[in-house]
């Protein structure tokens, strides 16, 4: 694979990740029919390993950006919540 086709791939990839992290039905969509999502007939174990991993990168950055909400919304023992 060249450098450029390389680059290429990555960015892919970076736009895939993001809108999984952004799009609440892209990312189910992509791990319920992975296949459908990329135009693909068939994955490799490579693909459904990377899909695994970004399943669970995204279910971090949830979990992260979740207990940093909790923490900006109940800081200094306040009410919890914006109403």
């Amino acid at each position: 694979m060249e450098k450029g086709e390389k680059n290429e791939k990555k960015a892919k990839n970076r736009k895939l990740v993001l809108k999984a992290l952004t799009d609440p039905e892209f990312r189910e969509a992509l791990m319920e029919a992975p296949e459908e999502i990329l135009e693909r007939k068939e994955l490799t174990e490579l693909n459904r390993t990377e899909l695994r991993f970004i399943q669970a990168a995204v279910r971090s950055i949830e979990c992260q950006v979740g207990a940093l909400a909790d923490e900006l919304l109940c800081a200094n023992g306040g009410p919890c919540g914006i109403a």
